[in-house]
C-alpha cells in the first residue's frame, strides 16, 4: 500500500517526496509551492508530469495520484491519460490499469492510447480474450482500431492457447476495415504449428495469399518447422522448392530445420545431401546446424563423419558450444557407445563448457542400461561437484539401474536418503512406481505395499501402473485374495483398469492354472471398453493348449483372427498343440496360413516348429522349415539337426539321414555326446554294412563341454565301429 500523506501539511509531503528524490530538501519547500497550492489541480498535474518526465518516478506519480484521488481531488483529463500512457511505457501495466479504472470511475474520458493500454493489460493477463471487449470500447468512443492493436490481441490469444478464437479474430479482421498484415497471419500460423495443427496453418497461408498478403521468409520457415515436427518431411521439401521459386533466399534457419527433420527420420543420405546443398548455395551452417548433424551421426555410430564434421566446423570458425557437446554425447548414448560418451563429457568439462543436467542424465541412463551402476554414481558425484543439482530423473534412473541389477536394498537406501531430504528432489509417482515394480519383481511384496502406503501418506495417489504392479506381485506370490483386494481398491477409487492391468491378471491366473478365472477376465475386458490384445490371446491360448482344451483353443484362435491379427507366437502355439494331439491336417493348414501371411519365426521359434513337425513324422514340412530357417540367415544349432535325424530315422529314410550327416560335416557341426548317441541309434537301423563308405568326417573345432576328447577329426565310421561292439551284424541298405 502506498503511504497515506497529509497534503495540507507541506512537511508531510516533503518527507513523502524525499523518498523518491533524495536531493529534495524540506528547507527548500517554500521555494517550490505553498500548502494552499498543493491541493490545486494545476500543481498536482505539474507534480505528476515532473515525477514522470524528470525523475522517472512512475511509482511515486501513481502514489500521488492515488492519494489525491482519495482526498477527493482528481488531476485533469490530460494528466490522467498522460499518467496511464507513461505507466504503460515503463511496463507497469497493473498500475496503469488501476489509474484507468479510477479516472473512468469519475467520468474522465479515456483517450485512444489509454484504451490501448487497457488492451495491452488484458493481452498480458490470464484472460486475453477480455482485450476484445476493449476493442469494442475503442470503437464505441469513436476511435479507429489499427492493425497493431489487433495483432496484440492475436498474440495474447495464441500465447494463452486460445487458437480457435484467434482464428475467428483473424477471419473477422479480413471482413473489416482493419485488414490483417503479415504479422497477423504469422502470429496465428506460428501458434498452429506449435500445436501441431500444420494442415490448418497451411490453410491460413492459403487465405493469406488470396487476401493479397505475401508470405515472408518467417511464414515459410515456421510451416517448414511444423511439417518436420509431425514427420511430413517430403511436404517440407516441397515447401522449400516453392520458396525457391518465389525468389526467397533460403537461409540457415530453413536448412537447419529440414536437416533436423531428416535427422529425426534417420535418413543419412538426405542429411548429407542437404548439408552439401547448403554449402553450395553459400549458406554457412551455424552451431545449431552442426549440433543437430553431429548428434545424428553420433547416434548412427558414424565416427569418421563426426570427426570430419568437427574439423569442418572449426575451419569455418564455428566453434562447439555446450549444445554441440551435449548433442554428441546424447547421440553416443543412443548408439550405446557409453565409454565414448563418458570421455566426451570429460572433454566438455575440460573445455570449460557447462553440461546441462539433461546431459549428465543421458550419460547416467546409458551407464545404468549397460549395468554400470557404480560408474553412474561417479557421474553423479561429478555432477554435484560442478554444482549441478540432480533432478528427479537423475535419481529415478539410478533407482531403476540398481533394481535391474537386483540391488534392491541399495535402491531403498538411495530412495530413503535422497527423497526424505527437502534439499533434494521430491519423489513423484514414477519414482514410487519404479521402486514398487523392482520390489515386486524380486518377490518382496510386503515392502512394496509399505512403499505404497508411504506414497499415499505423501499425498500421491497411485495410478494404473501402481495397482497393476501390486496385483501382479500378489499373483506371482500365489496370493489370490491379495490380488482381488487390490483390484477392488483400484475400482473403488475410480481408476479403471487398462489393457496392461488385464494382461497381468490373465497371465497371472494362467500361470496359477486357474484358467477359468483368466477366461472370465478375458471376457470382462469389453465391460471396460477394452479389446483383448494379441498378447492376451496368446497367454490364454497357451494355457488352454497346455491343459488339453484343444476345442476351446481352436474357438479362441478363430475369434482372434476375427478381431485382431495373430502373430508368430500365436501360430507356433497352435501348430505345436495341433501336432501334439495328432491333428496333422489342422497343423499343416496352420503352417500354410502362417507362411502366406509372411510371418517369419526367429531362430528359437524355427527350432520349436522343426521339433514339432519332426516328432509328428511330417518330415517334408520339417525340412521346408529347416531350409527356410537357413535362407532367413539363421544358423541351425545341434538340436535342429538332431530333431531332423531322429525324424528321418523313425521314418526309416536312411538316405536322408546320410545326406543330413554330410551336410552337418560340411557345416562343421560339433558332435556332442548326445548327438553321437543319436547318430549311433540312427545307424543301428541301417541295413548296409558298406554304409561306412558313405559317411563323412566331422571336424571338432567347437568347444562344447560334453564333446568326447578326440583327434583333429572324427570319422563317422568310428561311430559305426562302436556299434560292432554291441551288434554282431549291421543290417545293409541298398546303395
Amino acid at each position: 500500500m502506498p503511504q497515506r500523506i497529509n497534503f495540507i501539511n507541506p512537511r508531510s509531503y516533503a518527507r513523502y517526496y524525499a523518498q523518491f528524490n533524495p536531493s529534495f530538501s524540506i528547507s527548500s519547500l517554500s521555494n517550490l509551492f505553498t500548502a494552499k497550492s498543493l491541493v490545486h489541480r494545476n500543481d498536482i498535474d505539474a507534480q505528476i508530469v515532473n515525477l514522470c518526465e524528470k525523475d522517472s518516478s512512475f511509482t511515486a506519480a501513481s502514489s500521488l495520484f492515488d492519494n489525491v484521488y482519495d482526498l477527493g481531488t482528481i488531476p485533469s483529463s490530460q494528466t490522467c491519460n498522460f499518467l496511464v500512457n507513461k505507466l504503460r511505457m515503463s511496463g507497469k501495466h497493473e498500475l496503469a490499469f488501476c489509474v484507468y479504472k479510477k479516472m473512468t470511475h469519475v467520468g474522465i474520458k479515456p483517450l485512444f492510447y489509454s484504451l490501448a493500454v487497457l488492451v495491452e493489460y488484458f493481452v498480458n493477463s490470464p484472460k486475453p480474450s477480455y482485450a476484445l471487449g476493449v476493442v469494442g470500447l475503442i470503437w464505441k468512443h469513436g476511435y479507429e482500431v489499427n492493425v497493431y492493436l489487433m495483432n496484440l490481441v492475436l498474440k495474447g490469444l495464441c500465447r494463452n492457447g486460445e487458437i480457435d478464437q484467434a482464428l475467428q479474430v483473424l477471419q473477422g479482421m479480413s471482413n473489416s476495415s482493419v485488414l490483417p498484415d503479415v504479422v497477423s497471419y504469422n502470429t496465428v500460423i506460428n501458434a498452429l504449428c506449435k500445436a501441431k495443427k500444420v494442415v490448418e496453418a497451411l490453410n491460413v497461408m492459403d487465405q493469406m495469399k488470396r487476401a493479397g498478403c505475401c508470405p515472408d521468409l518467417r511464414t515459410y520457415t515456421t510451416i517448414l518447422d511444423g511439417l518436420c515436427r509431425i514427420g511430413k518431411i517430403e511436404d517440407a521439401m516441397g515447401l522449400m522448392e516453392e520458396m525457391k521459386k518465389k525468389g526467397f533466399d533460403v537461409d540457415v534457419v530453413a536448412y537447419s530445420t529440414l536437416i533436423k527433420g531428416f535427422c529425426c527420420e534417420g535418413d543419412v543420405d538426405k542429411v548429407k545431401e542437404l548439408f552439401h546443398e547448403m554449402l553450395e548455395h553459400g549458406v554457412t551452417p551455424d552451431v545449431i546446424t552442426y549440433s543437430s548433424v553431429l548428434q545424428f551421426f553420433s547416434a548412427k555410430g558414424q565416427r569418421e563423419e563426426v570427426a570430419a564434421m568437427v574439423k569442418d566446423m572449426t575451419e569455418r570458425g564455428v566453434y562447439p558450444d555446450g549444445s554441440t557437446y551435449s548433442g554428441i554425447i546424447d547421440g553416443l548414448c543412443k548408439n550405446q557407445e557409453t565409454t565414448r560418451a563418458v570421455a566426451m563429457l570429460k572433454l566438455m568439462l575440460e573445455k570449460g563448457e557447462e553440461p546441462p543436467v539433461a546431459t549428465f542424465n543421458s550419460v547416467i541412463n546409458a551407464l545404468c542400461k549397460d549395468g554400470l551402476v557404480t560408474e553412474s554414481f561417479d557421474i553423479l558425484k561429478m555432477m554435484i561437484d560442478k554444482e549441478k543439482k540432480p533432478d528427479l530423473r537423475t535419481y529415478t534412473t539410478l533407482l531403476k539401474g540398481l533394481l535391474e541389477l537386483g540391488e534392491v536394498d541399495d535402491a531403498i537406501m538411495i530412495f530413503n536418503s535422497v527423497f526424505e531430504l527437502e534439499a533434494y528432489a521430491q519423489p513423484d509417482i514414477i519414482a514410487y512406481n519404479t521402486l514398487i515394480i523392482g520390489l515386486c519383481k524380486e518377490g518382496r511384496l510386503p515392502e512394496a505395499e509399505a512403499f505404497y502406503l508411504k506414497m499415499v501418506e505423501a499425498g500421491i495417489c497411485g495410478n494404473e501402473v501402481t495397482y497393476s504392479t501390486l496385483i501382479g506381485g500378489c499373483l506371482k506370490a500365489g496370493n489370490v485374495i491379495g490380488c482381488l483386494e487390490w483390484w477392488k481398491k483400484m475400482l473403488s477409487i475410480g481408476i479403471a483398469p487398462d489393457s496392461y492391468t488385464f494382461g497381468i491378471m490373465i497371465d497371472g491366473f494362467c500361470k496359477l492354472q486357474m484358467v477359468n478365472i483368466a477366461k472370465g477376465l478375458f471376457l470382462k475386458m469389453k465391460d471396460f471398453g477394452l479389446s483383448p490384445q494379441v498378447l492376451d490371446y496368446n497367454m490364454l491360448l497357451t494355457a488352454l493348449t497346455k491343459e488339453g482344451s484343444m476345442d476351446q483353443a481352436r474357438s479362441l484362435f478363430k475369434n482372434m483372427k476375427e478381431n485382431c491379427v495373430p502373430n508368430m507366437v500365436s501360430f507356433v502355439v497352435m501348430i505345436h498343440a495341433a501336432l501334439k494331439c495328432g491333428d496333422f491336417v489342422f497343423g499343416k493348414s496352420l503352417l500354410i496360413d502362417m507362411l502366406q501371411r509372411g510371418l517369419t519365426p526367429d531362430a528359437s521359434l524355427f527350432s520349436t516348429l522343426i521339433e514339432s513337425f519332426s516328432e509328428a513324422g511330417l518330415m517334408d514340412e520339417a525340412k521346408q522349415l529347416f531350409e527356410r530357417m537357413i535362407s532367413r540367415g539363421f544358423t541351425p544349432n545341434s538340436f535342429d539337426y538332431q530333431y531332423l535325424l531322429t525324424g528321418y530315422c523313425s521314418r526309416g529314410d536312411m538316405n536322408e539321414v546320410i545326406n543330413l550327416l554330410r551336410r552337418m560335416a560340411a557345416d562343421k557341426v560339433v558332435l556332442s555326446s548326445e548327438m553321437r548317441s543319436t547318430i549311433m541309434a540312427c545307424l543301428y537301423h541301417c541295413a548296409d554294412t558298406d554304409v561306412a563308405d558313405l559317411l563323412p568326417t566331422f571336424s571338432q573345432d567347437g568347444p562344447e563341454e560334453d564333446v568326447v576328447p578326440c583327434n583333429d577329426s572324427v570319422p563317422c565310421n568310428d561311430i559305426l565301429a562302436n556299434l560292432h561292439n554291441f551288434h554282431s551284424k549291421i543290417p545293409k541298405i541298398a546303395s
